[in-house]
């Protein structure tokens, strides 16, 4: 773990100097393993209403664990919900008491976490009839123990919507309030929100660099959230409700009857990756409250420290058209992005959704191969509809802990983050991927991890393919270079390796439809016969370049491209160079936004929804 220390003088009732340690990046718990979760079961509901009322009375009967019972980041939703629907009160508040006086000592050893400061500011706000006065001014003495004036430390999207999300609430709420910097209310109102609108701005107009987790999203969305709630300011409140929105239809676009499927910047841990209505991590769960599934999801798998906060009710209200879409896979089609506000990394996404699963992917091209883009990021992901766990798959490949801290000579851990010389190209259905990994660089093997927990009904293997039957859909993988099963499972996963460090590698996929008919064993056999007859796999080492007929007829061309080398159409579809400096910032068939002008318009049937984050409003309405 790496801190940057900052020498601030903190107001501690009395005026202490205290060095204060901002962590550089998040403590890395898995979320699961926060807290002990309360009673076993499932949650639904027809509506955003129901849903997020079941999500939180699953939270009431949460019980934090004992060391974790002062840690407001991971026990405040636990106590917040029983003060919401009254039950339990007296250990509630005792916790609660507890965890804002154990934050502030925690200060005084030195050391803030936003996230404490804004699950402790959340709560108040929740439940701010219920909480003594006492405990109420813990609250707003450890948000004034923060610096304001000056955005110092660890700069995560996700750090700085909580940290200036809860210092301006704060703010407006105790007029009596000073903070470390000696900054009166006023004063730390305009100062937080002149940040918040900048960071509003550069969410609704570029997307931004935290796209696709499936944690830190849920994060980002509920500090938003708490602003459309609960601000005074109507600028501010107006701003923060239509970046949740822009927000709530980037997931919309990913969104695929319960599955998240998205490329995304930060994925910490394999079960991160690999979410589904049965383990769904924060973001994924926060996006069900809103855009429901066809199946009820398992509570102990919803990540509720951080979805729970966009579960409670509120006068923000998504709009319906941003929830038809979500829910609107009727018939195949493909979304393209582009996150703007990565332009050193150029990131461009692709998800393309079928009736009965979604593969999605990312071309990006950092300029060096210590970016730390590489630390967390999944690049590449297929996620299928099944009633087993862990209908996922990603060819993955080992990496450094920290690209950008070689010297620590540490591996990351299986199914964290990507390999820098790793590159995808993407049409429909179909993946591709090559990497030129130097004799130099320590992490460099392939692995494919094929679970073990029924997703996967029959596997088996053919010339060098190996082909899936997943229940409600097909799936093969091959390797250029020769691949080994490796001798232990990992995770419930059977990992097939490759040594070589060139390399290049497809995944194919189908409805079971073509192939339906006389069960398991015929459907697979019929897949596989048409894969290795209709496609055509060729690798070119000295190039690094594969070239993919695939089963859908089309041509996929993807020679890899250095670091420092500029892109001139290495990613070939049929012949045709993609052009991805032509991509906007979203595209379906429903949604839509060019880089400039800032518009998103979003469109399915006669109705219309349009966004202009210039004058920062939205219009609905109805094509004649």
């Amino acid at each position: 773990m790496r801190f940057i220390f900052l020498s601030i003088n903190l107001l501690l009732c009395a005026t202490v100097p205290v060095a204060v340690a901002f962590a550089q990046e998040e403590p890395e718990m898995p979320e699961h393993e926060a807290v002990v979760q309360g009673g076993a079961g499932r949650l639904h509901g027809k509506t955003a209403a129901e849903r997020g009322a079941a999500l939180v009375r699953y939270v009431a009967t949460c019980t934090p664990k004992p060391n974790e019972e002062t840690y407001p980041k991971a026990a405040a939703p636990a106590y917040a919900a029983r003060l919401m629907l009254n039950v339990d009160t007296k250990y509630a508040l005792e916790k609660l008491d507890a965890a804002a006086a154990a934050s502030i000592a925690k200060a005084r050893r030195g050391t803030l976490d936003p996230f404490d400061k804004v699950a402790l500011v959340n709560t108040y706000f929740l439940a701010k009839d219920k909480i003594p006065k006492a405990t109420a001014l813990k609250i707003r003495d450890y948000a004034a123990l923060y610096a304001h004036k000056v955005w110092k430390g660890y700069g995560a999207w996700n750090y700085r919507l909580m940290n200036d999300g809860a210092g301006f609430l704060a703010a407006e709420e105790w007029p009596d309030m000073v903070d470390a910097d000696g900054l009166q209310p006023e004063q730390i109102r305009n100062i937080t929100k002149k940040r918040l609108l900048g960071y509003f701005d550069e969410i609704a107009r570029k997307n931004y660099s935290e796209y696709g987790c499936p944690i830190y999203s849920a994060v980002n969305l509920s500090a938003t959230r708490m602003l459309a709630e609960f601000a005074r300011d109507p600028d501010v409140r107006r701003r923060a409700a239509l970046t949740l929105d822009a927000m709530m239809v980037d997931i919309a676009c990913s969104w695929n009857q319960g599955y998240n499927v998205g490329s995304a910047a930060r994925a910490k841990y394999w079960h991160s990756t690999d979410t589904s209505p049965e383990s769904m991590a924060s973001t994924a769960a926060a996006a069900w409250v809103w855009f429901g599934a066809p199946r009820s999801i398992a509570a102990s798998g919803t990540g509720w420290i951080h979805s729970f906060w966009m579960a409670t009710p509120g006068s923000y209200k998504l709009p319906e058209l941003v929830v038809k879409i979500a829910q609107e896979r009727s018939q195949p089609s493909v979304y393209r992005g582009f996150v703007a506000g990565m332009a050193k990394q150029d990131v461009h996404r692709t998800t393309y959704h079928s009736l009965n699963y979604s593969l999605c992917s990312q071309w990006d091209h950092p300029s060096s191969h210590t970016d730390g883009l590489y630390k967390e990021a999944r690049r590449n992901m297929l996620k299928w509809v099944s009633d087993k766990p862990s209908s996922t798959f990603a060819v993955c490949m080992e990496n450094p802990y920290r690209p950008y801290n070689l010297k620590e000579n540490r591996a990351n851990t299986l199914g964290y983050g990507e390999n820098p010389f790793s590159q995808y190209l993407q049409c429909e259905g179909t993946l591709v991927g090559v990497y030129a990994v130097p004799e130099t660089y320590p992490y460099y093997k392939l692995y494919a991890p094929f679970t073990t927990k029924g997703a996967i009904v029959k596997r088996i293997e053919k010339s060098g393919w190996v082909f899936c039957h997943n229940g409600s859909m097909l799936m093969a993988f091959c390797s250029a270079r020769p691949c080994a099963w490796g001798k232990k499972k990992w995770s419930d996963n059977d990992l097939l390796w490759c040594d070589a460090r060139k390399n290049g590698w497809v995944v194919e996929t189908s409805e079971l439809a073509p192939f339906a008919g006389g069960g398991v064993d015929a459907e697979l056999s019929r897949f596989a016969e048409a894969v290795l007859t209709k496609t055509r796999f060729t690798f070119d080492p000295d190039a690094v370049r594969v070239t993919y007929r695939s089963l859908t007829g089309k041509t996929l061309d993807l020679t890899w491209l250095p670091h420092k080398a500029r892109y001139a159409g290495q990613s070939r579809i049929d012949g045709q160079p993609v052009d991805y400096k032509l991509w906007p910032i979203h595209s379906s068939p429903w949604v839509y936004q060019a880089v400039n002008p800032p518009v998103l318009t979003l469109k399915l049937g006669r109705q219309t929804l349009t966004y202009d984050f210039a004058a920062w409003s939205r219009e609905e309405g109805m094509e004649k």
